[in-house]
């Protein structure tokens, strides 16, 4: 009886633990506004990661025809998330990203990735996201180039996945109006 009370509450307080993290995730920060059109790019779905993998958040998809704009909002478990691209905590998330893609072609969901370096966009973009640019052979849609682009928001870190045929190569231009767009709406 004694270890089935000792089970019992560490049931109890495991499963207290786990709402706390995913009530203070959900607490932490403002909701941020997703328009029907940013820029040209239309509003997608909505995924929710949160209820599966606390500290995962969301995602909101955006399309324009030409490239797919993933925004995702999460804070990964990290209580302190400074405002701005230049945190090391932002940094940090910026790495794990250009990791989760090479994860992804060890998986095999691509065929190969390039990670092509720091990208500095124009505009007030360049001064607010930190930004590489990938390259990915994807098995459906062939060469492809993303942008990874990540900021520090509202105690949130929200990351921009903008990605596109390497034909039709995103332009620096355009991603800005899109992020930017989004950005000055928060």
């Amino acid at each position: 009886m004694r270890v089935s009370l000792r089970l019992s509450i560490r049931l109890i307080l495991s499963a207290a633990a786990a709402l706390l993290l995913t009530l203070s995730a959900q607490a932490r920060g403002p909701d941020f506004e997703f328009p029907a059109e940013i820029a040209g790019f239309a509003r997608g779905p909505r995924t929710d990661y949160e209820a599966r993998a606390p500290g995962l958040g969301y995602s909101v998809a955006y399309t324009n025809g030409r490239w797919k704009a993933d925004i995702y909002v999460y804070d990964a478990g990290v209580r302190t998330i400074p405002d701005g691209p230049s945190s090391p905590a932002v940094e940090a998330q910026l790495a794990q990203a250009v990791g989760d893609i090479r994860t992804a072609v060890e998986r095999g969901f691509y065929r190969g990735s390039e990670d092509l370096g720091p990208v500095r966009l124009p505009g007030a973009a360049g001064t607010r996201l930190a930004c590489r640019a990938i390259a990915i052979d994807h098995p459906a849609l062939g060469l492809t180039e993303s942008l990874l682009c990540l900021t520090g928001l509202g105690g949130r870190f929200v990351k921009f996945r903008l990605s596109g045929p390497a034909a039709t190569r995103p332009r620096e231009a355009e991603a800005e109006r899109f992020m930017t767009g989004w950005l000055d709406r928060q």
